[in-house]
Parts: C-alpha cells; structure tokens; sequence
C-alpha cells in the first residue's frame, strides 16, 4: 500500500513536470477526460484511490497528508458523480482556455502534492 502511495506520488511529479514544460499536453489529457461519460470512470478512479489512501495512511510516515490526500480524492469522486459531465465540461473547458502562463502555475500542483506524497509515505 505504501509502495502504491509512493508510486502515485512520482506519477504526479512526471505529469507536473510535463504539464509544466508542454501545457498543451495537460489540455490533451482534460479533454481526454471530457469525452463521453468518461467523467465517471475518472471519478471511480478518485473513490479507489481514496480508499487505499485510507488504508494504506496508517503505514505512512506522515498518516495525516495521506488521510488528506484520500479526502480529496474522495471529494473529486463525489464531485464526478453529483455534478456529471453537463457541469463539468464548461469549467474544464474554461479553464483550458487560460493563458499558458497561468496552465504552468496550475502544473504546480500536481508536481508539489506529488513531491509531498513520496515523502509523506
């Protein structure tokens, strides 16, 4: 479980690093995750991942950045299904049409939380 936190965590750090070097890239994978109902899928991805954070925090070194990791995780799941592609869609799509600048201080996120993951476990 650990190992899969860890594994999670340089995922994020490889995706921040490429969003931030070719944003094009992370307007690629939204919408990716745009087409069809593909949200759903993407929000039962969120549940599960969530649900090994939960069990995998306890064996962490830092429980308490995990357990939030998997609330977050379980609140973007939720999201997926309550809101549904209709509400989705304009805001992603929306946010795709910001300014490259702005696409790379957003590629920090994944990179940074993905960094804190690795160490976290």
């Amino acid at each position: 479980m650990v190992g899969f936190v860890k594994l999670l965590g340089i995922a994020m750090v490889i995706l921040g690093v490429i969003y931030l070097i070719k944003p094009a890239t992370m307007k690629r994978y939204a919408t990716f995750w745009m087409k069809d109902n593909r949200i759903y899928a993407g929000g039962v991805i969120s549940v599960v991942i969530a649900l090994i954070f939960f069990r995998a925090a306890g064996l962490c070194s830092t429980p308490w950045f995990v357990v939030l990791m998997g609330i977050l995780a379980l609140a973007k799941g939720a999201c997926a299904f309550f809101l549904g592609p209709k509400k989705i869609k304009p805001w992603m799509e929306q946010l795709m049409q910001k300014p490259i600048g702005t696409l790379r201080t957003i590629a920090l996120i994944p990179l940074i939380i993905g960094i804190l993951l690795i160490y976290a476990a």
